[in-house]
């Protein structure tokens, strides 16, 4: 998985929460993060691949916040 990747899942993960915060529609959002999922594939950290088959969102966007920018430095 590469930064520019997981920087997009990031940054629409957010997006997502935003729009429930704001009682928006996710539906776009959702089909980023699965287009996402699907182009990640097999090259996301395996804790990630689970958040994401599992749609743990919140997990995977702390994941992205923490654990996978720490591990890139």
């Amino acid at each position: 998985m590469t930064t520019e990747q997981a920087t997009t899942l990031k940054t629409t993960l957010e997006s997502m929460f935003e729009h429930i915060t704001q009682k928006e529609s996710i539906i776009e959002d959702l089909e980023q993060i699965e287009r996402l999922h699907q182009e990640i594939g097999a090259a996301a950290p395996p804790p990630l691949r689970h958040y994401l088959q599992r749609r743990s969102y919140t997990k995977a966007l702390d994941f992205l916040k923490d654990d996978f920018v720490a591990d890139s430095d």
